[in-house]
């Protein structure tokens, strides 16, 4: 049995505004230092993550300690919003209800749904051992959204944690199991 390991980001820092360059806030810093005793047994063999800076460092300790470098894939980003949105959980809900919703210059969940598949099936072609991919909420909600065939919605979304740690087990390339790991 392979395990793939879905996180997603620690505490960001909500005042800067350009997403890509978003830094973990300290307390942020020190939840994702609090990952690497999760991962020290799982046999990871690779890491990817998206390449905007609040996933990089949320995931580099766990990276550092297992002595892997991490391979940023460009498709793991987070959803594009395209603008600065003040009722964010207004805005997702309503993306939530109609799949193809998206601001001027954003992107639908369904467009992101396109590219994480995409992404998320290379992988799975590539490696056949334990990996790593740190995220992004709405990114790994509407990949985890697609894996369960609708079991995890808004709700299980919005009970998504910074960080948060998700595992797919697979046979023989099946899914097997898909759970919510504690940390």
């Amino acid at each position: 049995m392979r395990n793939i390991y879905f996180v997603r980001h620690s505490l960001r820092d909500f005042t800067i505004r350009d997403d890509r360059n978003v830094p973990l806030t300290s307390d942020g810093k020190n939840l994702a230092r609090k990952l690497v005793p999760f991962f020290l047994d799982k046999n990871i063999e690779k890491i990817y993550t998206s390449p905007y800076l609040r996933a990089v460092q949320t995931i580099e300790p766990v990276a550092s300690q297992l002595n892997i470098e991490p391979v940023l894939f460009e498709d793991l980003r987070e959803r594009n919003v395209g603008k600065w949105v003040e009722n964010f959980s207004e805005f997702s809900r309503n993306q939530w209800n109609d799949f193809d919703s998206k601001l001027e210059d954003g992107e639908s969940l369904n467009e992101v749904k396109k590219r994480m598949l995409a992404t998320y099936n290379d992988i799975l072609r590539e490696q056949d051992s334990n990996v790593i991919i740190s995220g992004h909420g709405t990114s790994l909600a509407i990949l985890f959204h697609e894996i369960t065939e609708g079991k995890f919605g808004f709700r299980e979304f919005n009970e998504m944690k910074m960080p948060d740690i998700y595992c797919v087990s697979f046979n023989d390339n099946r899914i097997v199991k898909f759970e919510h790991k504690m940390i």
